[in-house]
């Protein structure tokens, strides 16, 4: 896959009020790779909004080289540039009242001349790009009557009228519930493996991340960016690097952050199937340290979907999860 955007050397930053520069990564060099979803993963407060600007031009770097098509970016004219990236960030339309047609057609300016007057093309790119992302009965609702899910389709939809090969997008999910978030990221997903674009988006959900795009870019406090397929990073251990928080511990089997166990809580579990992966999620959820050791002082053994405790070779049973926690909440006050 070849590259559409290079970073060489790349610093980004401001300038404080004594003209002071203030580097917020190490040099970046980085590639974005046509075709691929690529999502840009960190903390909040760790650049990624910055870069997306820098990138796409918003914002001045400090040093080094960004290269867009084989062309420096300072070589493009904002219109030229306009045709080959668009970005939708997490700023709040101001006129809330405007109609959903009349925010897509904002991404054909780079088309209309000095008139910004809409033909026949600008009109079918518009509906086609409404289409695309499932607001096509939008058109007449204002923006205020949307919900967050389907305002952030909007901008998506004036994106794809802006008709370029490059999409950056800054938290696109921030605001969304989490079915919305499947919903979104599917979306972007379709863009690229059904319509060739090329996407980059920001997020701190590594969960979501994890599972969906196909390239990652790491940042992490005074880290260089790290990138690779989301798979290699986990089993390189650079999630973990990346991500360091003081009492979490990233499991690579389960691809989440957990906290461990505070004390020795020790428990054995012996259980199978889908009700055996939420009693080990609820036993972990209340600060159990879970094993497969049957040497343990409590033992707690599926059989036939009915729960077994055993304890100081004394055993009760449990027809649920909740009857178990109450009886383990019970053993720990007595």
């Amino acid at each position: 896959m070849k590259n559409l955007i290079e970073c060489r050397n790349l610093a980004i930053g401001y300038k404080d009020k004594n003209e002071k520069e203030k580097i917020l990564f190490p040099a970046i060099d980085v590639s974005l790779k046509e075709g691929e979803l690529t999502a840009l993963v960190g903390p909040n407060g760790a650049g990624k909004t910055s870069l997306l600007k820098t990138i796409s031009g918003n914002l001045s770097q400090l040093s080094g080289q960004i290269i867009i098509r084989n062309k420096d970016l300072k070589s493009y004219s904002a219109g030229d540039l306009a045709k080959i990236i668009s970005i939708v960030l997490t700023d709040r339309i101001l006129d809330q009242h405007i109609k959903v047609f009349d925010v897509v057609a904002t991404g054909r300016y780079p088309y209309t001349g000095f008139w910004a007057t809409l033909d026949q093309q600008d009109r079918k790119m518009i509906n086609m790009s409404m289409e695309m992302v499932g607001i096509e009965s939008f058109n007449n609702r204002t923006f205020v009557t949307l919900s967050d899910g389907e305002r952030q389709k909007v901008m998506i939809a004036k994106a794809l009228a802006q008709d370029t090969p490059i999409i950056l997008l800054d938290e696109p999910a921030a605001f969304l519930d989490y079915p919305s978030k499947i919903d979104l990221v599917h979306l972007l997903q379709s863009l690229v493996n059904n319509h060739k674009k090329t996407i980059l988006f920001s997020s701190h959900d590594l969960d979501l991340t994890l599972r969906t795009a196909d390239r990652l870019w790491l940042v992490g406090a005074a880290l260089p960016i790290k990138t690779g397929i989301p798979e290699q990073l986990v089993l390189d251990g650079f999630i973990e690097k990346y991500f360091v928080r003081h009492g979490l511990h990233f499991d690579p089997e389960k691809g989440q952050f957990i906290q461990p166990p505070a004390g020795n809580k020790n428990i054995c579990l012996i259980a199978k199937g889908l009700k055996g992966i939420w009693l080990q999620n609820a036993l972990v959820r209340k600060g159990w340290s879970v094993n497969q050791n049957e040497d343990e002082n409590i033992v707690i053994q599926l059989v036939n979907d009915e729960i077994i405790f055993r304890k100081d070779l004394k055993t009760e049973s449990f027809e649920n999860i909740e009857l178990l926690l109450n009886k383990l909440c019970q053993n720990e006050n007595s």
